[in-house]
């Protein structure tokens, strides 16, 4: 620990005696220099209030100079300024949206003041030899004193200054003031100025185009000159500002793209006629050659733009494997042709042409851009090598039976093809190449009838004569008279002509059992007394008062018949003579959705008085609709009666167990 050390109160007192005297000098140094410096203040304040009372004399002699001037002094230089933004455009479109804009400001000091724009053209691409029309309007003057209508259009003008702010530049100021603007399509226009107000006026400089209107690619160059101007009409030259505002016009993108551009192919033999509802046609065309086109493929070339005319330029190449091409339909050319797109029309039509040979013919075409997907066209020869018969319908009528139904399906179909499997429409001469011929003309009567193509579905659909009840035996062969040792046959299809009268009605689902919600089928048919089917034939008085009935709800399906009119048609469930699925004699059928829950669907209906007494009954068409839910709880509900019955025998069994140890014991 350091002892506190003791401080003799002589040194003390002489210590505070130093401290005092050197407080005192230094108060008296600045005391001194206080009172120098003060001096100084006063002496340069002095000089500074004189040289402020100079500059306030000159300013003011200044003002009175000012004041001097002429009163009718306009817009200053120093008020008024002028900016511009360039615009684009394209060739054949104008949008005033992407014009270029001249915005001009400045400040008038009373309602006379004004300012007049004008517009002159200063430069445009070499290849352009005129100014397009429309290049200037007014887009905005709101905030302008006496902001009217400047188009015309119903704004109420609120200034004081004028009619209107804005007015077209005629040949002299009074022009001027008489004039409102009519339309866009002016060089020059005037705005007058409220009392001490700054005014703006923003203009657009677009492409007005007109039908005699031909723009180029490049730049079109406009000065614009706005002028500050007097009451009396005098301009302010001198004060004058000019701003330059181009259009830019870039070249059209003149590559097609594969998105933008088409290749269809038309049955149309000489005029392109567009497929409907689009897409392509199915071409099947006789091979024989010809000096006229049998199709034509319409290309459409269009560039990123989707623009077709005047821009694309691309050649186009196309090749077939079977056939020729043209540029017309009154030649062929080639297999292989490059050609130049049309320009002036937007298309370019390839006219196909057979040219002896039989086969499917596939056709390219490319641009160095876009490639399309190749087109089929089936040459077929004239001359059929087999036929294939295809039974349409079990049971006729007597009388006419063709593809009358609504399927559009006939008694029976062919399908005739030659050596190399491509299907043949027609024969050598222009005839139908199918023919067909009956076994017993007294029970139907057809010797060689012509069968129609049906290019919908490939096939040719033959119609049948029935003449009396009975079975024939139809054959069908590739020519209708003459030799017929050397026409191709077809196998023979057995054919039935009923005649008897309906006598019982018939109702049945195509299925025995549906899931919830499934698509079904009811079919309706006739039997005569026999149980036969009856022919195709409208049965009125089919079924009584109430046709066809049901407890059941179905949704969305085709009307059940009524008791009025019932008409039969052979049932398919496709319109493709290779796609029967059910059977093919006359009955009505009618489209449904089963109900959505479990249990069994019943309908009924009464035979009518179009039947006999003995079948005028009820008859009734049953169907299953399986309810997953419904089949469970059945299933856990039987597995819980198991389980009960199993505890019950165990415990028996258990308690003979303990009987017997008893006994055992004992």
């Amino acid at each position: 620990m350091t002892p506190k050390k003791q401080v003799s109160p002589v040194i003390r007192i002489s210590q505070g005696e130093r401290d005092a005297s050197a407080r005192a000098t230094h108060l008296e140094a600045a005391t001194r220099k206080f009172l120098v410096t003060t001096n100084e203040r006063k002496q340069m304040s002095s000089k500074t209030n004189f040289k402020r009372i100079a500059l306030v004399a000159v300013a003011a002699l200044g003002m009175g100079v000012l004041s001097s001037a002429p009163s009718q002094a306009a817009v200053a230089a120093a008020n008024l300024t002028v900016t511009a933004t360039n615009g684009t455009a394209s060739l054949d479109k104008s949008d005033s949206r992407t014009g270029g804009t001249v915005a001009i400001t400045w400040l008038g000091s009373a309602n006379t003041d004004t300012v007049v724009v004008t517009i002159a053209a200063k430069s445009k691409p070499s290849a352009a030899t005129t100014y397009p029309a429309g290049m200037f309007s007014v887009s905005d003057t709101s905030t302008s004193v006496g902001a009217g209508d400047v188009f015309g259009m119903g704004r109420t003008n609120t200034g004081s200054g004028s009619a209107d702010p804005v007015k077209i530049d005629s040949l002299s100021a009074a022009g001027r003031a008489l004039s409102t603007i009519p339309t866009d399509s002016y060089t020059s226009v005037k705005q007058i100025s409220g009392s001490n107000t700054w005014n703006t006026l923003n203009l657009k400089v677009h492409m007005g185009l007109t039908s005699s209107d031909t723009l180029k690619a490049g730049t079109y160059v406009y000065t614009v000159t706005v002028t500050p101007d007097r009451a009396s009409g005098a301009l302010q030259t001198a004060d004058a500002k000019s701003v330059d505002v181009s259009i830019v016009i870039a070249a059209p993108d003149a590559t097609p793209v594969a998105a933008n551009s088409t290749a269809v192919l038309s049955s149309a033999a000489t005029t392109f006629a567009a497929p409907i509802p689009g897409g392509d046609s199915t071409v099947s065309v006789a091979a024989t050659a010809s000096s006229t086109s049998k199709a034509i493929i319409r290309v459409t070339l269009k560039n990123v733009d989707g623009d077709s005319t005047p821009h694309v330029e691309e050649s186009v190449t196309a090749t077939t494997t079977v056939g020729s091409l043209g540029t017309s339909s009154g030649a062929a050319i080639g297999k292989s042709l490059t050609m130049q797109y049309v320009k002036a029309t937007g298309y370019l039509d390839i006219f196909i042409f057979a040219d002896g040979t039989a086969g499917t013919g596939t056709i390219t075409i490319t641009t160095p851009s876009v490639t399309f997907t190749a087109k089929s066209v089936n040459f077929y020869s004239t001359t059929p090598t087999k036929i294939t018969a295809v039974q349409g319908a079990n049971v006729i009528a007597v009388g006419a039976n063709s593809a009358t139904t609504a399927t559009g399906l006939g008694p029976i179909w062919a399908k005739a093809t030659d050596a190399l499997g491509n299907t043949v429409v027609a024969n050598a001469t222009g005839g139908a190449g199918v023919y067909a011929y009956s076994s017993d003309l007294t029970v139907i009567s057809d010797s060689g009838t012509a069968c129609s193509y049906q290019a919908s579905v490939g096939y040719h659909s033959c119609p049948l004569t029935g003449v009396k009840a009975g079975t024939a035996d139809i054959t069908l062969r590739s020519i209708g008279t003459g030799n017929l040792t050397s026409a191709i046959l077809s196998s023979a299809i057995k054919v039935t002509v009923q005649s008897a009268a309906p006598a019982q009605l018939k109702m049945a689902f195509d299925k025995a059992t549906y899931a919830p919600g499934e698509r079904a089928f009811l079919k309706i048919w006739a039997v005569d007394a026999a149980g036969n089917v009856v022919s195709p034939r409208n049965i009125p008085g089919l079924m009584a008062s109430g046709g066809v009935t049901s407890v059941s709800a179905f949704s969305n399906s085709t009307a059940l018949p009524t008791e009025t009119q019932y008409t039969t048609s052979w049932y398919v469930k496709a319109i493709s003579p290779t796609n029967y699925t059910d059977s093919k004699d006359p009955v009505y059928v009618a489209a449904l959705n089963m109900p959505v829950s479990g249990g069994t669907v019943t309908v009924t209906a009464t035979g009518g008085a179009g039947l006999p007494v003995s079948g005028q009954v009820a008859v009734t068409a049953t169907a299953n609709v399986t309810d997953n839910a419904a089949a469970a709880l059945a299933a856990v509900t039987a597995l819980a009666t198991t389980v009960a019955s199993l505890r019950t025998l165990i415990t028996t069994l258990t308690n003979l167990v303990l009987k017997i140890q008893k006994k055992v014991k004992a």
